[in-house]
């Protein structure tokens, strides 16, 4: 019984320590993505790749100058969840409607040709859906993907209607 006592106190204090080491939050980490057309946008992460609406909200021009994101201009930014649960992590979809076409940078064809945020990479159980729908939408998918990645485990490499890479990995039985 002694023996039994000191492991589950072990494990109770092992646990509390290695939780303890860090200071981020369980899905501790929200993208964002400004888009040109936020329409388009949400029909390739919610209809295509599965996503789920998790709201929104708008940031008028005095609040944002104030953030310092945008230079005074308002957005609006609409959220994505990857899980139907308050504890998902989340993608934004951020819009601008005064912002001129020109003002955006080029898309670019390779992640090396520009620094900062180039794709996103998504966990997923499984391709089959994703692939059927992006077929079905005519989005194709890049170079010679889906690549084999493991027994069932495949890697496809998409691009949202802005040009942002979208690596998605599961399982496939294409």
């Amino acid at each position: 019984m002694r023996k039994f006592f000191f492991l589950c106190f072990f494990l109770l204090t092992t646990g509390l320590v290695l939780n303890a080491q860090t200071n981020f939050k369980k899905n501790a980490l929200t993208a964002a993505i400004v888009v040109s057309d936020e329409a388009k946008a949400l029909h390739f992460y919610r209809d295509i790749l599965g996503m789920q609406e998790a709201g929104g909200f708008v940031i008028d021009s005095v609040f944002a100058k104030n953030l310092g994101l945008s230079k005074g201009k308002s957005f609006k930014v609409a959220l994505l969840s990857f899980l139907d649960t308050p504890e998902s992590s989340q993608l934004k979809i951020v819009s601008f409607t005064e912002v001129l076409k020109q003002e955006a940078a080029a898309v670019y064809d390779a992640v090396q040709e520009q620094f900062g945020l180039q794709y996103l990479t998504l966990q997923v159980h499984s391709l089959d859906p994703i692939m059927a729908r992006a077929k079905k939408e005519g989005v194709q998918p890049q170079a010679a993907t889906p690549l084999k990645l493991d027994d069932h485990v495949y890697l496809v490499l998409l691009r949202d209607p802005d040009g942002t890479f979208v690596e998605v990995i599961g399982d496939y039985s294409g």
